[in-house]
């Protein structure tokens, strides 16, 4: 066994067989290595380890082309930086000469080293090679789905890459599924991006999500139901209290909603120019009837029939108040939390369309 202490020999032969002690000052990281992300705490936990034991595993290097007498990191990156940091002048080495970038990934996927985008990174640099997807799997012992799921990955929408790379999502699946609902729902994805909480972009949500929005593209034929069942017009209500002598079967809150729906469809105010110009108190009136549709929306087991019937009660239309009940009975069905913001521009949405 050879010594943590002893120096490579002058002679030493690229070719020699068993693990020596090789100079730090000659050894230098693989610029195509996958890995790109070193977790700092655990490069200071390792670098303790070694400054106190030692480096016990030996890392793999191969000669250095474009400077004889030097090594590049086959694997061992990490013990190379913490032996680096802990102070010592040499590591124990193999050399390797037949090692590949495949072999870098598949040692760091075996012992899941690898984040997603470090995957889908060197996938993209093996297809722009001209390699298949088959033939990629093949070099890292993993399925060609498992390579074309990730390849997906390459070209995301904007909103997507940004989670994607930040790292706040890193399950490639729920990423594939995000990509694939922004190609028909865009406005939409981004802003629920927007709203939504780190610990709510996971895979069950995220298809809770999708689920929610082909719901509405089934909506649309309801929607032309409720516009031709409407109950009454919805008129311009020009300024706030709302008029004295509306109908009797308005609440306050169905004219506050006319009233939103009105300057919405219009363009004279934008979601959350609404929700400034409101009251505290009239956002609790509208909030109180709004809840009402919202947890009948939570408590759905038919969905079907249950619009069926609120249709032929007459509890939903297509424009002023009913475009709001209905849209917070569909966040009901889809979403734990009542939030009044989101669900006018939900509404806001609709209409742009």
């Amino acid at each position: 066994m050879i010594s943590k202490n002893s120096v490579i020999e002058s002679d030493f032969s690229p070719n020699a067989l068993g693990a020596s002690q090789i100079p730090l000052s000659l050894i230098v990281e693989d610029p195509t290595q996958p890995r790109k992300f070193f977790d700092p705490d655990s490069l200071a936990e390792l670098t303790e380890t070694i400054r106190t034991r030692g480096v016990k595993t030996p890392i793999s290097v191969r000669p250095n082309p474009d400077q004889p007498g030097t090594y590049i990191i086959n694997h061992g990156a990490r013990r190379y930086r913490a032996s680096r940091d802990a102070g010592l002048s040499s590591i124990p080495a193999y050399i390797d000469t037949d090692y590949s970038l495949a072999d870098q990934v598949v040692e760091n996927l075996q012992r899941e080293g690898l984040t997603s985008r470090e995957v889908v990174d060197y996938i993209g640099r093996e297809i722009a090679s001209g390699k298949t997807h088959e033939q990629i799997g093949k070099l890292i012992g993993k399925s060609s789905s498992y390579v074309s799921l990730h390849a997906a990955a390459l070209d995301l929408p904007e909103p997507v890459a940004k989670l994607f790379n930040s790292g706040r999502l890193t399950d490639i699946a729920a990423i594939f599924n995000l990509k694939s609902i922004f190609k028909k729902y865009p406005l939409e994805l981004t802003d629920w991006l927007k709203y939504s909480k780190p610990d709510d972009i996971t895979r069950t949500k995220i298809q809770q999500f999708r689920k929610f929005l082909e719901s509405r593209d089934d909506e649309k034929t309801i929607m032309a139901v409720l516009t031709q069942q409407a109950s009454f017009s919805t008129p311009d209500i020009a300024d706030l209290p709302v008029k004295k002598n509306a109908r009797k079967h308005h609440s306050d809150a169905d004219d506050l909603l006319i009233y939103i729906y009105v300057r919405l469809k219009k363009r004279t105010h934008q979601p959350k120019d609404i929700i400034n110009k409101l009251s505290d108190k009239q956002k609790d009136i509208i909030s109180d009837a709004l809840k009402n549709y919202f947890e009948a929306g939570q408590k759905c087991k038919d969905l079907f029939h249950s619009i069926l019937n609120s249709l032929k009660a007459g509890e939903f239309d297509g424009t002023g108040r009913g475009a709001f009940n209905l849209t917070a009975f569909f966040f009901g069905v889809n979403k734990k939390e009542f939030n009044l913001e989101m669900i006018i521009h939900e509404v806001f949405l609709n209409l742009s369309k």
